[in-house]
C-alpha cells in the first residue's frame, strides 16, 4: 500500500467531504435537481390547464343553457318576454366571464413571453 503524506490525506478527505456535502444538498434541496424541476413544471402546467378548462367550460355551459331557456320562453304559448330578457342578461354575463378568462390567459402568456 502506498503511503501518502498529511497534505495529500487532507486533500483526499476534503474532496470526500465536499462530495458528501453536495450529495446531502441534492437530497435536502430537491428543487435544484433538474428532474424535479421538470416534474414540478409539468404538474403546474397540468393544474393550470385543468383550471382554465373548468372556468371556460362553466361559462360556456351557462351560455348554452341560458340561450336554450331563452328560446323556450319566447316559443311558449304567450311568450314570456320578461323571463327571456332576464335569461338573455344571464347569457351575456356568462359569455363575459368566458371572454375575461381568455383575456387573462392572453395577458399571462404575453407577460411570460416577454421574460
Amino acid at each position: 500500500m502506498k503511503k501518502i503524506g498529511p497534505y495529500q490525506y487532507h486533500r483526499l478527505l476534503g474532496n470526500e467531504k465536499s462530495d458528501m456535502r453536495s450529495t446531502k444538498n441534492s437530497l435536502t434541496q430537491p428543487e435544484e435537481r433538474p428532474e424535479s424541476c421538470s416534474l414540478r413544471k409539468v404538474t403546474n402546467l397540468g393544474q393550470m390547464t385543468e383550471s382554465i378548462a373548468k372556468e371556460l367550460n362553466e361559462s360556456l355551459c351557462g351560455v348554452i343553457i341560458n340561450a336554450s331557456t331563452c328560446l323556450r320562453m319566447l316559443a311558449a304559448g304567450p311568450p314570456n318576454v320578461e323571463g327571456a330578457r332576464e335569461t338573455a342578461r344571464r347569457t351575456i354575463l356568462a359569455s363575459n366571464r368566458a371572454a375575461e378568462a381568455v383575456s387573462r390567459l392572453s395577458t399571462l402568456f404575453t407577460e411570460r413571453s416577454r421574460r
